[in-house]
């Protein structure tokens, strides 16, 4: 089991209500028994265990990340007293590193929090959906008013403060991706890391057939405009994506390998799971008894730890792309039927969008293509193959492991 970074559930509850969250409107509720708050007691605890940890995986470099809910809506002497401890225990490693960083809404930023993010050295991610119009069609306040507003002033007093603009963008494929690229651009984004949504088999509100994949139509024209803009800012998925196509880097499926933490010391994997259901991240673990490697006996923790890329249905298991997308999301190949033995809801648009950008490189660098005797890729011939071979392979050699989270 490996990690480099901890999200701490310092608040459990948000100032926002936006209709696609995990946290709050698929269906988890378990946020309603946790403490608002998490108390300043619990930082001992949770650097204790991450030294140890650290010591035992001799890891070099290890980020705190404070989310939430909403992290902002925690009292700033809670971020003071953290840093501070972790610090001082970071003194006592050797050739460690600690980095710390906070995703926030963006909503409550002014220069106070400016001057505690330089002074903590917080490095701060906003989430904000790109246009006005489709920022507010999901990321509305408690009484139903949108809060873009509110956050492009947050982001411009960042810029102006702090000069970092790092953006988290949920992709809604009802916009225009050049409007949506330009308006980051207005927003003087240095970086933006594009999410496809979290939708399982369950909720999905696309064509499940695959037939039609509005989200890599969505990307593709967002990447032809990126990567023909000479002033671009940097698009998080599309470098990890030509990294792993060009063989720089190993494909981790576009999902950092993270220990949650909640508000109330429990220990969990990713938070995105929630999506799948009502409890389904309890793992019934707390930092106060218990240490972060006790995850790795739990069933879930176990799957998403270890075996996330490599446990894949019978289709991931046959496909020329999987060393690229490893399967996407865990979250995304989730059916309450028969739990992740199952493609991404988002197979198709995978397909189509890397081999887009595999063909991109292809004519960026044809020398290097032609040296490796690499052919451009054909998404249909690609997803004919699939559905072909499919019918013989119906059953993955994983089938029981994955079938094992079925909700039915």
């Amino acid at each position: 089991m490996k990690f480099d970074a901890l999200i701490l559930k310092i608040a459990s509850r948000c100032n926002l209500n936006c209709s696609y969250c995990f946290m709050y409107n698929l269906g988890d509720n378990t946020y309603k028994n946790q403490p608002k708050f998490m108390d300043v007691n619990m930082i001992d605890s949770i650097l204790e265990k991450t030294a140890s940890y650290i010591i035992a995986n001799n890891q070099k470099r290890f980020s705190f990340i404070f989310h939430g809910g909403e992290p902002l809506l925690m009292d700033k002497e809670f971020f003071r007293i953290f840093v501070t401890k972790a610090n001082k225990i970071k003194e006592q490693l050797q050739d460690v590193s600690f980095y710390y960083l906070t995703q926030t809404n963006g909503v409550l930023i002014d220069e106070a929090w400016c001057e505690l993010f330089n002074e903590l050295k917080i490095y701060p991610s906003v989430s904000v959906d790109g246009t006005k119009m489709a920022h507010d069609m999901y990321r509305l306040d408690h009484k139903g008013n949108g809060s873009y507003d509110k956050v492009f002033k947050g982001v411009a007093t960042l810029k102006e403060k702090t000069g970092i603009a790092d953006i988290v963008c949920v992709i809604n494929v009802n916009e225009d991706p050049l409007a949506t690229y330009a308006s980051f651009k207005e927003m003087g984004a240095v970086a933006v890391n594009y999410l496809i949504p979290d939708y399982t088999h369950d909720n999905f509100p696309f064509d499940s057939t695959g037939e039609k994949t509005p989200m890599a139509d969505w990307l593709i024209q967002l990447f032809d405009i990126w990567i023909s803009d000479t002033s671009k800012y940097n698009i998080t998925m599309f470098s990890g994506l030509i990294n792993a196509i060009l063989g720089l880097v190993t494909s981790k499926n576009n999902e950092s390998t993270v220990l949650v933490i909640e508000t109330n010391g429990e220990i969990e994997a990713v938070d995105s799971l929630k999506a799948c259901g009502h409890g389904f991240t309890k793992s019934g673990l707390n930092i106060k008894t218990n240490e972060f490697t006790d995850i790795i006996n739990s069933p879930l923790g176990k799957l998403y730890f270890e075996d996330s890329t490599t446990k894949l249905a019978a289709k991931c298991n046959i496909c020329p792309v999987k060393s690229i997308c490893k399967g996407g999301r865990l979250v995304h190949r989730f059916k309450k039927e028969n739990g992740f033995n199952n493609p991404s809801v988002y197979c198709h648009d995978l397909i189509k969008i890397i081999a887009h950008i595999q063909n991109k490189m292809f004519e960026l660098f044809p020398d290097l293509y032609t040296k490796e005797n690499i052919t451009a890729m054909d998404t249909n011939e690609i997803i004919t193959y699939l559905n072909e071979t499919y019918l013989t392979t119906k059953d993955s050699v994983f089938s029981d492991d994955l079938e094992f989270f079925s909700t039915h």
